[in-house]
Formats: structure tokens, C-alpha cells, sequence
């Protein structure tokens, strides 16, 4: 019996402590723990476009009428919807989605005070008539940047690139386009504000405007297809922007 209980007290702890260690146990509970990255950038990009406001010429205004899953109201634009890139784009005219009047751009943001600004201008004017001159497309828009940070300072502003233009455009080339967005671009990073590419998503393997994505026979208007596109990428990219 002594010798019973001398092995007891031997080997208990040792069949004490195999019960307590169970790796396998700590390795099945890694396991299971669900990644939710896909779904948390999912999230991310809803709510950003349910916050963005758009401000542009032509092929801004019309995501109004031809852009699914956006507020009408956040598409701001001119009443005849278009909007020159020129030195009087301080003086422009917009329309205040919440009056119905026509204001300056700098009027409308601040009152209104967006939480995201994206910026796509220059295709109605800029584009083609400072083609040669890029430092004056710069001034430009150095312009109405000022303008939009004075009016509404803690506004994230995004600059947006200019679409491509099809083959039928008559005046505006895709080469035109591409200088006018590197401006934009290197802008963009001496400001250290974010630069949203929806140029290169919509062109075909020749570097024109896809034709699934043209709306009109100038070559330069978008239909619903190519502002599904570009939603679809802003919406990727919100986590960065």
C-alpha cells in the first residue's frame, strides 16, 4: 500500500501537467480565426463613395443622370454643364445642389463642407488650348485648388485624371490628354494630396477610350459602363485615398 501511494505522488503531477498541454488545441484556435480584410475594404469603399462629391466639367456632369449607386447631389456642376479649366475658373459658376442657385465653386464647398473632393476638370477647354503650354494648364489649377482649400479646409481633396478620348475625337488627342494628366500629377504630389488615375482603366489595347465606354459621337462623353468602371476603382482605392 505504501508503495501505492509513493507512485501516486510520483507520476500525479506528471499526468497533471500532460492534461494541461494541449498544442494542438492553440494551433486549431489560430485556425479559425476568420480574415476579414476582404470585407473591412469592401466597407471602406461604400462608405467613401457614399461621402464623395464630384466636381468637373461635361464628363462629370453627366454621372448625374448615367452613374448608378452616387447621389445626384454630390455631382456638382455648371447649370449648361460645362466647366473651362481658364483663369476665370474662381469666378465660375456651379450649381448648389441645396439652393438650386448658381454660385462660384468656392461659395458652394463652403457651404456644403464635403468630407471627399474629387477633382476631374480640364477636357471642356484646358486640355486642348494649353496644349503647348503646360505651366499655364498648371496655373490653372493651382487656382481653383487654392480656392477649394480656403473654402473648405478640412475637405480631403483628390485630383482625379482626365478620361481618354476615343478614336473619333476630332480636336483632343489622348497625347494631349496624358501631358495635361501629368501635370496634374506632379502637381498632385507637391501637395501631397491623392491622385486617382480613372485615365488608363478605360483605355482599349490601342490607348484610346474603349468603344464599349464611348457615349457620343465626339468621342469624349462616357456612358454608364464607364462610370460603373470608375466607381468600381474608387472604391478600390478609398483605403489609399
Amino acid at each position: 500500500m505504501r508503495n501505492n501511494r509513493i507512485f501516486l505522488l510520483l507520476f500525479l503531477p506528471l499526468f497533471l501537467l500532460g492534461g494541461c498541454v494541449k498544442p494542438e488545441a492553440r494551433t486549431e484556435n489560430i485556425d479559425i480565426v476568420p480574415d476579414t480584410r476582404t470585407e473591412t475594404v469592401a466597407v471602406s469603399g461604400e462608405k467613401f463613395l457614399a461621402d464623395l462629391y464630384f466636381l468637373g466639367d461635361s464628363t462629370t456632369a453627366h454621372m448625374a443622370t448615367r452613374a448608378k449607386g452616387i447621389a445626384p447631389a454630390h455631382v456638382l456642376a455648371a447649370k449648361n454643364r460645362y466647366l473651362n479649366l481658364d483663369p476665370k475658373i474662381t469666378a465660375a459658376k456651379i450649381v448648389n445642389p441645396e439652393t438650386g442657385e448658381e454660385e462660384t465653386i468656392a461659395a458652394v464647398l463652403r457651404q456644403i463642407q464635403p468630407k471627399y473632393l474629387l477633382i476631374t476638370l480640364g477636357v471642356d477647354y484646358g486640355v486642348y488650348y494649353y496644349r503647348n503650354a503646360p505651366e499655364s494648364f498648371r496655373r490653372c489649377y493651382e487656382k481653383l485648388l487654392d480656392a477649394v482649400r480656403e473654402a473648405c479646409p478640412d475637405t480631403r481633396v483628390i485630383a482625379g485624371a482626365i478620361f481618354p478620348v476615343g478614336q473619333s475625337s476630332p480636336v483632343i488627342t489622348n497625347e494631349m490628354v496624358d501631358r495635361a494628366n501629368e501635370t496634374i500629377r506632379a502637381l498632385a504630389a507637391e501637395r501631397e494630396i491623392p491622385f486617382a488615375d480613372n485615365n488608363t482603366i478605360l483605355k482599349d489595347e490601342t490607348g484610346y477610350l474603349a468603344q464599349k465606354y464611348v457615349y457620343s459621337e465626339d468621342g469624349i462623353h462616357l456612358n454608364a459602363a464607364a462610370y460603373e468602371v470608375i466607381l468600381n476603382h474608387l472604391a478600390e482605392l478609398a483605403p489609399e485615398l
